[in-house]
């Protein structure tokens, strides 16, 4: 490696997830950033007083968390002995008569608490479905990290495009709880709206039967191109081979659906249509924000069914393409870097190293989270020698 620049930071990792095809490379890498940009990844250890040294450890993209509702998060586990719809069913469920109790102080307390645990547990990107239009969008405008989307809820479905046009500056997009809730008008207004501002748009579909038996799917595409559908638990094959066709990723909730429902949507289909897929954690008041567990799940299911890919379950676990954001170890890219022990999680044994991360991953095995150039987490041991090489260099830290 060359001279290294004043104002460069430089990690030595003891093994690598590189780049777009997520290639493990065995040996030492070193990882080079300066100006929350990735400039170089070389092999070999660099050295200097700007240099950290990570042994047993394993640098690869941080995980995305592609659908949660964070509000929730204020009070976990309540009421989890009722069925989906007496839990969520958008006004009446337990959880709106909570929201709606809530002071905005206890709401921006779970927010902030949600990020710190999914921090902790290397992920470096959310998506969120924001509940309570225009007042909850407002909550943490001003100090919401950019890593942090939030797809904001109209609380009035009859008045959907005007709440929409007040709230959209404070949010990154719109969250549609299910189609069914909307007109055919307000779809088409909608869907020119989000046309002309460029914005994400998420919606629930066919989560319960009730709704893919009410056409959920088929109301939405006749007036609405989304950029994501959420849970798809009731698609059958020929409706997923249809979002292949129109290039419609799928987010899919593995633990939410199982826990809420008992079923899984069809993931030998999703894996063999070659369907966009991400994953997200879905409501923080009853599922853990351990994306770890939804990978391991999935492991679980796909190997009875022949399906041996552990790394496709890992590009699930990393794709935050689907809300546009590049999220590789690549020269020239953002400084996104998850750093994990891989002693802890075996794979310096291992004979199939994406098997052991997804298997044994979790919060423990965290070493380091940098997002955006920007360190979100790390162990005691790092802490202190990130707060000098920030006087010495500037660079963000906690």
């Amino acid at each position: 490696m060359g001279q290294l620049m004043s104002d460069e930071l430089v990690i030595n990792v003891s093994s690598g997830i590189i780049g777009s095809d997520l290639g493990f490379v065995d040996g030492w890498v070193n990882i080079s950033i300066s100006d929350g940009i990735i400039q170089h990844i070389g092999r070999g250890k660099a050295s200097g007083r700007n240099v950290i040294e990570l042994g047993n450890s394993v640098a690869m993209p941080p995980l995305a968390n592609l659908h949660v509702h964070i509000l929730d998060y204020v009070m976990p586990e309540v009421g989890w002995e009722l069925d989906l719809d007496d839990l969520v069913g958008d006004p009446y469920g337990v959880k709106y008569r909570v929201l709606s109790k809530s002071t905005p102080n206890e709401l921006r307390n779970a927010i902030n608490r949600f990020l710190k645990h999914s921090w902790m547990h290397g992920v470096g990107f959310i998506a969120e479905f924001r509940e309570g239009g225009l007042s909850n969008a407002l909550l943490d405008f001003n100090s919401r990290p950019e890593t942090h989307l939030v797809l904001g809820m109209p609380v009035n479905v009859s008045n959907a495009v005007s709440e929409f046009v007040e709230m959209v500056r404070y949010v990154d997009g719109l969250a549609i709880s299910s189609p069914l809730y909307y007109s055919e008008d307000a779809l088409k207004e909608l869907s020119m709206l989000i046309a002309n501002l460029g914005v994400q748009v998420h919606v629930h579909i066919s989560e319960t039967r009730e709704t893919r038996e009410e056409g959920d799917l088929e109301y939405l595409l006749r007036y609405l191109r989304p950029n994501a559908i959420v849970h798809g638990t009731f698609l059958s094959r020929d409706e997923l081979e249809l979002l292949k066709e129109l290039n419609i990723p799928l987010i899919i909730c593995p633990r939410s659906n199982y826990w809420f429902i008992g079923r899984l949507p069809n993931i030998r289909a999703i894996y063999e249509l070659g369907l966009e897929v991400g994953i997200g954690s879905d409501n923080a008041c009853w599922i853990k924000c351990d994306l770890w567990r939804d990978l391991e799940l999935l492991s679980n299911v796909l190997r009875p069914m022949g399906l041996l890919n552990p790394k496709w379950v890992l590009k699930a676990a990393v794709n935050s393409g689907i809300i546009g954001i590049n999220n590789y170890l690549v020269e020239g890219g953002k400084a996104n870097l998850l750093v994990i022990n891989s002693e802890l999680t075996s794979i310096n044994y291992s004979k199939d190293k994406y098997l052991a991360l997804i298997k044994r991953g979790g919060p423990e095995v965290v070493e380091l989270l940098m997002v955006n150039g920007k360190v979100r987490h790390c162990n005691e041991g790092l802490k202190n020698r990130f707060r000098e090489l920030s006087v010495a260099f500037g660079f963000p830290s906690h």
